[in-house]
């Protein structure tokens, strides 16, 4: 494991500035054969630039809101929650590591992450979206893109998934590319075609990744990537 590359997750931090972290992110990246690492939060520019080029991939993770005005928009739901701190983090460090063209996968948040920090925008609150299930049970379905590369990830077109959000990209950034939507025409996944690997999910692999395929790919093809 000495010689194995590094993935950077970006955690969360409890009230009392606990890091907060589901253990399934680094289990399922431990068994790809990478060694995970969750970053601190920092406000250096030059810790942030260290974090870029020290390691080898980047893994934004699920979490609480973004904060509405990062995407033009004021406070329209009580049911958002945001963190300042993470996101004033995580959107010094994307640019940073999307400069590198190592491979980042975003989860969930990070997905709306990703898609917001492009110049795209959210739906604050939907409905019915956050299921009641265990997150290792899967809920509904996904239609894939067939000429995307989680297509050729995950190799069909349409997948079955988990449900744990409550927001979703509204707008698609002017450089990605929706590739995955529900069955209410959500959608669910985005990528940037002209990065080596640049994929984000609004569902969570991590949770599904002990009993789908499916998931386990997702992990994979990132790992491979490095």
């Amino acid at each position: 494991m000495n010689s194995s590359p590094l993935v950077a997750i970006i955690p969360a931090y409890s009230d009392d500035e606990k890091i907060r972290l589901s253990p399934e992110y680094p289990a399922a990246l431990l068994d790809c054969g990478v060694i995970p690492v969750t970053l601190p939060y920092s406000k250096d520019p030059a810790v942030i630039r260290s974090y870029a080029e020290r390691f080898d991939a980047f893994l934004f993770s699920g979490g609480v809101d973004l904060e509405p005005a990062l995407y033009g928009e004021e406070k329209s739901s009580d049911l958002v929650v945001t963190d300042p701190n993470r996101d004033r983090f995580e959107l010094a460090l994307f640019p940073e590591a999307l400069k590198t063209n190592k491979p980042i996968l975003g989860i969930c948040r990070g997905s709306q992450l990703m898609n917001v920090a492009s110049g795209g925008t959210l739906y604050q609150h939907i409905d019915g979206h956050r299921q009641t299930e265990a997150g290792a049970v899967t809920t509904h379905s996904v239609r894939i893109a067939p000429d995307s590369r989680l297509f050729s990830i995950i190799g069909k077109e349409t997948v079955s998934v988990n449900s744990l959000h409550h927001q979703a990209v509204k707008d698609v950034a002017p450089t990605l590319r929706a590739v995955a939507w529900n069955e209410e025409g959500f959608v669910e996944a985005v990528e940037d075609p002209s990065h080596p690997f640049f994929v984000a999910v609004q569902w969570h692999p991590e949770l599904l990744y002990e009993s789908s395929a499916d998931a386990k790919a997702i992990f994979r093809a990132f790992v491979a990537a490095i």
